[in-house]
């Protein structure tokens, strides 16, 4: 599956280089300025620069706002993962504390936490 998204990757920057390349008078030597003009601020003018330029600036615009909304949902997952991992301790204190009370009540040798699980016999000792 690597090598695949690879090579597709591969081919789309491949088609997106012909496309500049073969029409390269286009983004490089159109030269444009871009206006703005709110109405309540004075207009700006951006200084008259290659299209390419522009196609870059707009991309890295578009990769920094993908970034922010993904960072977004990584700290609501990240909060997640604590929420349960703190249920999967509590869970596992409890677990331990039933198998204590069982023992207790059954007259055995008090269970470790964090040794053998129940139904799994002990590793062989070796001489």
């Amino acid at each position: 599956m690597r090598k695949a998204k690879l090579i597709v990757w591969l081919l789309i920057l491949g088609l997106l280089a012909i496309v500049i390349f073969q029409n390269e008078d286009h983004f490089l030597n159109t030269a444009q300025s871009l206006r703005l003009n709110l109405k309540v601020l004075p207009e700006y003018v951006s200084p008259s620069l290659p299209l390419a330029v522009f196609h870059l600036l707009f991309f890295i615009f578009g990769l920094l706002v993908a970034f922010a909304f993904s960072s977004l949902n990584r700290f609501r997952l990240r909060r997640a993962f604590k929420r349960l991992n703190a249920t999967i301790q509590a869970q596992e204190s409890e677990i331990h504390s039933l198998k204590t009370e069982a023992a207790r009540l059954r007259g055995e040798p008090f269970p470790v936490p964090g040794g053998p699980a129940e139904g799994v016999p002990p590793a062989p000792a070796t001489l």
